[in-house]
């Protein structure tokens, strides 16, 4: 028995949490590129672990640790190195804070919650045109794969992942680890990936493998409902959903745009379960609210 299956024997529905970037920035933090995210863990990890708190408040069932963007690349990129450490280090030790930060949240709330390492892809989760080669895919994803299981993670989530080849590369070195994980893409219609590739591709990739779950992220919620019945004639393995509410403009870093509230959210995932979604969170835009709505489908 998987800590997923565990949790679906007790109710219906596996709560995620809602967005880190788009709630760290609604609370004034700066999550400006290329640290993103990861820039919280050094200026403002309070507000990190608030958010951790508030979705558990908000009845989440799985937190996702702050590391989106913890790996090596990108303080190579940001040419960020934390107390004098090389860039290897850094990446370590940051991953390291954010699944601490995490387990503080749900050792202060005294509650079950999984917590589950958000893995991206190595580049911009929009520019599947950016993916690095398989060689590369595979070492930074490993040295990744294990500085969060090394930190204690619960399980495994990859997500807004945009090309087979990522896909492929990323489920290669998480299962080597033995733990249990999830995975979701982003689709740019109900028949491909982002990268224009089929998503049927992608799944006969990810049947190879043995995760928890296959799911879909960062779409917006209009999207779902087609998106779901694709993964239903393509795998029989559990599905989940997690959507925007909005737009954003990355490249400008201007602040995200809802154009869904946290009712009509619910709407739609009332949709999603009745079509067999049994995990259901929020991504970009989605707040503690949206989460505290959604948690009535756990019954």
């Amino acid at each position: 028995m998987g800590l997923i299956t565990d949790l679906l024997d007790k109710q219906a529905v596996i709560i995620l949490d809602s967005a880190m970037g788009t709630e760290l920035e609604r609370r004034g933090v700066d999550i400006s590129l290329p640290l993103w995210s990861s820039r919280a863990l050094i200026n403002n990890p309070d507000t990190v672990r608030q958010i951790h708190i508030d979705n558990i408040d908000a009845c989440a069932d799985i937190i996702s640790t702050n590391t989106f963007r913890t790996q090596r690349r990108t303080f190579e990129k940001a040419k960020y190195n934390y107390q004098d450490l090389n860039y290897t280090e850094t990446a370590k030790t940051l991953t390291q804070i954010a699944v601490d930060i995490a387990k503080d949240a749900v050792m202060i709330t005294y509650d079950e919650v999984l917590t589950a390492g958000s893995i991206a892809p190595l580049e911009d989760c929009y520019r599947p045109d950016l993916v690095p080669d398989t060689d590369t895919l595979c070492t930074e994803h490993y040295e990744n794969v294990i500085n969060l299981s090394d930190a204690g993670v619960d399980l495994f989530l990859p997500e807004t992942m945009n090309s087979v080849r990522e896909i492929s590369a990323v489920l290669n070195q998480i299962h080597k680890t033995g733990k249990e994980y999830l995975i979701s893409m982003i689709c740019k219609n109900n028949s491909d990936l982002l990268s224009g590739e089929s998503i049927k591709d992608a799944v006969n990739i990810i049947d190879k493998f043995s995760p928890s779950a296959v799911m879909v992220n960062c779409i917006h919620p209009s999207l779902g409902e087609d998106l779901l019945k694709t993964l239903k004639n393509l795998t029989d393995k559990p599905l989940g959903i997690y959507a925007n509410v909005g737009e954003a403009e990355h490249e400008k870093g201007t602040r995200f745009e809802t154009d869904v509230t946290s009712a009509g959210y619910f709407s739609y995932a009332v949709k999603w379960k009745k079509m067999g979604a049994v995990i259901i969170g929020g991504c970009c835009g989605t707040t503690p609210e949206y989460i505290s709505k959604i948690s009535a489908l756990k019954k």
